[in-house]
């Protein structure tokens, strides 16, 4: 079988790996982005009238999605992630070390970005920002192969594509000043032509980023509080996490270690980061793949909430480098590879019933939907977006996810004011008080309590309605399993 078909066959594999999560409920974070993209507009808030902490390529890709199938149309979306990381992480394995190279690279990068046990299941900005990390590896080691200026260009605005899916994905951009450094150094580019190369570099990603930018701007979102949003907000947020540490986030962090050592990545990763160690892996490229690994761990540790699926950053430079190991020992790297993929499968068994269940958030969603008339509003506290999809009503609260209630709105004055207006929800589902994570919600809860009656609950789920509208009772449905959560978005 030539190096090809078998790339492609193991896409082929991949994609029917993830098939059978292709209708799943949606995660919290996959039924937000679908809210946010299925109504962005110049509204009252960032993105139409909701705010979320995210750049506007990410959400024109849910913008995508929710206009074109809803879960189904994002989780495709994820598909066609997966089969381009695979197949450019493939193709620059290919470049730098020949077939056995680019098949194994391939094999790793399938895994990365399926395995249940890294997130890989759902459809997250880290797996729609790995195929712009992807094709900027590949177009950097293009562009340095040749003094390029056409695939710097490539490099840079593959880059920024990174960033503006997610905005703390600079990994391809430090692989690309990496190689291109060390390329000098090691007299494999003129230093002239490499300043030139980073200049065309730069010009590609500073072009794509006015592009999106105006753009977004033309649909009613601001620059400047979209700069505010994706980093300012971020610096605030990690204040807020540090001196607010909760139980379930210290056990993601131990989750996420287990999680990254059972699936086989965290092998690789190791090995990654140590080749340069070694006499054979001194290479420019060597440096560059460790230093864009190094970059990752960095990025999954500064995230601060510890969810699994930001282990996905690590598997474009993890796999390329998975490639080129293969291409030069024996059975130790095929054996690592051969776990993972036993290790996902073990996974996606175990995992897929659990994604299958209903839980509180979403029956209380499902049993306000079922009886709410159309014009109904209702608001999640805190931190469910699924909850509120599963109503099938809009929100007049500009928060979906409770970390930006943690952070902007920690005394819920807006969220008070919000209840107290002329724009007050019909319905309000609080999971258990609304003083959760340290919020200051005495305000907040007489203004609940004296314009909104408990009429309903189910698990930890308490369902309010506006005391002047008058509705039929929510009936809990069957099948509901009450789980402790594991945390607030």
């Amino acid at each position: 079988m030539t190096t090809r078909r078998f790339v492609l066959l193991v896409v082929a594999l991949a994609i029917l790996a993830r098939l059978p999560f292709l209708t799943v409920l949606p995660s919290p974070d996959e039924a937000g982005l679908l809210i946010v993209g299925g109504q962005w507009h110049d509204g009252t808030s960032l993105y139409g009238d909701y705010w979320v902490d995210r750049p506007p390529l990410l959400m024109a890709l849910a913008e995508l999605a929710a206009s074109t199938g809803g879960v189904v149309a994002l989780r495709l979306l994820g598909l066609v992630a997966v089969a381009v990381t695979v197949v450019a992480c493939a193709a620059t394995a290919h470049r730098l070390a020949g077939d056995r190279a680019a098949r194994w690279a391939a094999v790793a990068a399938a895994v990365l970005t399926v395995s249940p046990w890294l997130g890989a299941d759902r459809v997250n900005a880290e797996l729609l920002a790995a195929p712009w990390l992807a094709v900027g590896v590949y177009a950097a080691v293009r562009a340095v192969e040749h003094g390029s200026l056409r695939w710097s260009v490539l490099t840079g605005a593959a880059g920024m594509a990174a960033v503006m899916t997610k905005q703390n994905h600079a990994d391809a951009a430090v692989f690309a000043v990496v190689l291109l450094v060390a390329s000098v150094i090691a007299r494999d580019v003129p230093a002239r032509r490499a300043l030139a190369m980073a200049g065309v570099a730069a010009a590609g990603a500073l072009a794509l980023a006015a592009m999106l930018l105006l753009w977004a701007w033309a649909r009613g979102t601001d620059p400047a509080a979209l700069a505010d949003a994706l980093f300012a907000f971020r610096l605030r947020a990690d204040a807020v996490m540090a001196t607010d540490r909760s139980d379930s986030a210290d056990g993601r962090q131990y989750e996420l270690l287990g999680r990254s050592l059972v699936s086989g990545q965290l092998l690789l990763v190791l090995a990654t980061v140590a080749a340069p160690a070694l006499r054979w892996c001194r290479a420019p490229v060597w440096w560059a793949l460790s230093a864009m690994t190094l970059f990752a761990a960095a990025s999954v540790l500064a995230g601060g909430s510890w969810w699994s699926h930001y282990l996905v950053e690590f598997a474009v430079p993890v796999s390329v480098a998975t490639g080129l190991i293969a291409a030069r020992t024996g059975r130790v790297v095929p054996v690592v590879v051969a776990y993972a993929v036993a290790a996902g499968v073990v996974g996606g068994v175990l995992i897929h019933p659990a994604l299958t269940t209903v839980d509180g958030a979403v029956a209380a969603g499902r049993m306000v939907g079922r009886v709410a008339d159309p014009g109904d509003t209702v608001v999640s506290a805190w931190g469910r977006p699924d909850l509120v999809r599963a109503t099938g009503l809009g929100s007049p609260y500009e928060h979906l996810w409770s970390l930006p209630v943690r952070t902007d709105d920690p005394a819920l004055r807006e969220f008070t004011r919000v209840l107290s207006g002329s724009d007050a929800p019909t319905w309000v589902v609080s999971n258990g008080t609304l003083g959760t994570w340290g919020l200051t919600s005495d305000t907040a809860e007489r203004e609940l309590k004296r314009r909104y009656r408990l009429v309903a609950g189910v698990c930890a789920y308490r369902i309010w309605v506006r005391n002047d509208v008058r509705r039929p009772v929510p009936e809990r449905p069957a099948g509901v399993e009450c789980v402790r959560s594991s945390g607030l978005r």
